[in-house]
């Protein structure tokens, strides 16, 4: 590696603008063996080049031109590029070492150039420079210098070191489909490398139809696919028909259905069939109550009227005061209490709230002249089967609903106001 050490001593540097310029004779000596570094810079009429592509660039030499056993030589030059010049322009430099052959003898007509590939293929060789080749002070032929034996021994050396070195190493594994072919590809560099391969896989089926045909004409036709994998089409041929069957008993002639005996069913007073052949219940009234100790100010009654198709009902509601109703002799409004059963709900587009009178109880002695009026509104609850109350006295006011009053102070005997009803309309299945 001490070679590189001294690299600007050891390199003969020469510019080459034109073809035909002038290039002064170049001194070299014949024990300069691995010594010297022969540098040509390429210029265009004075000018950088800063073309790159694809140039290239070969060394030729000859010993003496004018022997004709003298054949000559040449090597390939190693191209650079940089920026280091005035200009700022990329300058092209090819450069080699000497080579050994023509060093071989010392002399004054050995000559050398210079040959210039472009992309296109083109070749521009360099006129003649002259080459003056030293005698060596040591001579390398002279059987007292030369060492045949440990040449060789050297040889062998570096030969076993280069085989150390190498290696070929498998890299990636690809597996094909089987249309496509094998691949293999070396990646890395130097003398160690690794092996990609792409290995097809095998056919396999990837499809198997069949149609059945007639008894003469059965096939088998087979294709590959875009992976190369086989199709299978098979044309099977149809069986023969059977034999007729024996003829079955005779089925039920019909007639109307018992308690053992599948038939027509016709639908009874309480039944109907709609225009969609749906069998439906006539539904012309349902009623609902509900009686219960604390739950509520008054015992429900309600009747739901039928009012067309099952779809729309007009309940009729009585409402009678619960005197257990959490030991509360009157209620306050608004009040809201379920009226409909848990399948209806009053809806949102038909309800609207009812006014009426009604007696309320005022005092023990009778009902001529322990009873008074009293005005309710009663407010179907949309989306739901509740009812909301509210009293009003004379004047329009808001004023208690007096449930029941006790009688001579005893304190289980009560009296409950009078019943009363009222209609509104709206009720619908949920």
């Amino acid at each position: 590696m001490a070679r590189y050490e001294i690299e600007k001593y050891r390199t003969i540097e020469a510019t080459l603008d034109l073809a035909n310029d002038y290039a002064p004779p170049i001194r070299l000596n014949a024990g300069d063996l691995d010594g010297r570094v022969l540098k040509f810079n390429i210029t265009d009429g004075g000018n950088d080049v800063d073309d790159l592509n694809g140039l290239s660039a070969r060394l030729t030499w000859n010993r003496d031109p004018t022997d004709p056993n003298s054949g000559g030589g040449f090597t390939d030059m190693t191209k650079t590029a940089g920026t280091d010049n005035p200009t700022g322009v990329y300058r092209v430099s090819f450069t080699t070492p000497v080579p050994r052959s023509l060093l071989q003898d010392a002399g004054e007509r050995t000559v050398l150039g210079i040959d210039i590939e472009d992309a296109d293929g083109s070749i521009i060789s360099s006129r003649n420079i002259p080459v003056m080749v030293e005698p060596a002070r040591v001579n390398p032929k002279a059987p007292g210098i030369a060492d045949p034996l440990k040449d060789l021994h050297d040889t062998i050396d570096e030969a076993k070191q280069i085989i150390a070195e190498a290696s070929i190493d498998i890299g990636t594994v690809t597996t094909l489909t089987p249309a496509k072919k094998a691949t293999s590809a070396l990646a890395g560099t130097g003398l160690k490398r690794k092996l990609n391969l792409g290995i097809p896989r095998g056919s396999k089926i990837s499809s198997v139809t069949a149609t059945a045909l007639d008894a003469a004409t059965p096939t088998v036709n087979t294709s590959t696919d875009a992976n190369g994998d086989t199709i299978i089409a098979l044309g099977l041929p149809r069986g023969k028909q059977g034999e007729k069957g024996d003829k079955g008993d005779p089925g039920d002639a019909g007639g109307l259905a018992t308690a053992d005996k599948a038939g027509i069913v016709r639908p009874g007073p309480d039944f109907s069939v709609w225009s969609d052949g749906v069998l439906y219940l006539k539904d012309n009234a349902r009623s609902y109550s509900k009686t219960g100790l604390y739950a509520s100010p008054f015992n429900v009654g309600t009747l739901l009227v039928y009012r067309g198709m099952g779809i729309y009902y007009e309940p009729i509601i009585t409402l009678s005061p619960n005197p257990e109703y959490r030991n509360t002799p009157s209620v306050e409004g608004p009040v809201e209490i379920q009226v409909l059963p848990d399948t209806f709900e009053f809806s949102p587009a038909n309800t609207y709230a009812v006014r009426f009178l009604t007696m309320v109880l005022v005092s023990s002695r009778g009902l001529t002249d322990g009873v008074s009026w009293v005005g309710v509104k009663a407010t179907p609850v949309e989306g739901t089967g509740n009812i909301s109350l509210e009293f009003f006295d004379s004047l329009e006011e808001a004023t208690p609903y007096t449930l029941y009053v006790s009688s001579s102070g005893a304190t289980t005997a009560r009296v409950c106001s009078p019943s009363f009803t009222f209609r509104v309309v709206g009720a619908v299945r949920k």
